[in-house]
């Protein structure tokens, strides 16, 4: 089963959030993860599996379709996993017997790839990878060599991961709204997003609603969350409230400095 892409970024967000510690063969459910754990814990996190083995040489060999060659950020996509390497001979190469020629899950390919991270965003490049002592993010290519599409994260019907189109405004109209890693106001922020832009719906919660807008997936506040229909009217309650307030001010003066 493939989980959505919004979905697999979201969850993966939510763990860099938590700031697990960095252990090998953790995915980021105890509180310990490892660079390949933040893509199984993602995944699982979203409802998929990953039935094989915990590491990212197995990754770039049985998990990524159309592994290929970084040639600038521009051949890069969202959703993808990006990995470093070294070839046979350099220094640090250690790649496991197993992969290496006779070893029962040689595919010929004898590159170490040993580290992985995610596309979250192309443009401006950010990846997401987890590494010691805790969840860092990339802004350029540098040390990353290779790339390909997840075979478990991606939209395996046409309509899985289009969520509902909503509008995003409330609250002050010249305030963005921001977009969070996770449900909560102590969580790191994503982006800020302008009032009244259109996004898709994920996921509903309570108080959180989980969205993507812009292609980053994270989580608003329900009260900015708004159906097709329903935005006219909260646009209409603001202006309707801070034309009250104006009246307010004309009346008894600006004493506080809130104006503006």
């Amino acid at each position: 089963m493939k989980v959505s892409i919004p979905a697999f970024l979201s969850r993966a967000e939510e763990i860099a959030a938590e700031e697990p510690a960095y252990r090998a063969g953790h995915d980021g459910s105890d509180g310990w993860c490892d660079c390949i754990g933040l893509i199984i814990g993602a995944i699982r996190r979203a409802g998929g599996e990953w039935p094989g083995t915990h590491g990212s040489n197995y990754a770039a060999r049985y998990e990524t379709e159309s592994l290929s060659g970084i040639g600038s950020a521009a051949s890069l996509r969202i959703g993808e996993a990006v990995f470093k390497c070294r070839e046979p001979g350099e220094k640090g190469y250690a790649l496991p017997e197993k992969y290496r020629r006779g070893g029962g899950s040689c595919t010929g390919d004898l590159r170490d790839y040993y580290h992985v991270g995610v596309i979250l965003s192309a443009s401006p490049l950010r990846i997401r990878h987890m590494t010691s002592p805790k969840p860092m993010l990339d802004t350029a290519v540098g040390q990353w060599k290779y790339h390909g599409k997840l075979k478990r994260a991606g939209e395996e019907r046409e309509d899985e991961g289009m969520g509902e189109r909503i509008v995003l405004s409330g609250g002050n109209p010249d305030l963005p709204i921001r977009l969070r890693a996770g449900a909560g106001t102590d969580t790191r922020i994503l982006r800020e997003i302008p009032q009244g832009a259109g996004a898709e719906l994920l996921e509903a919660g309570g108080e959180w609603d989980r969205v993507s807008c812009g292609g980053a997936a994270g989580y608003v506040q329900s009260r900015f969350v708004h159906r097709q229909g329903e935005e006219a009217a909260a646009s209409d309650t603001v202006a309707v409230q801070r034309e009250k307030l104006e009246k307010v001010y004309d009346e008894i003066g600006d004493w506080l400095g809130l104006r503006g």
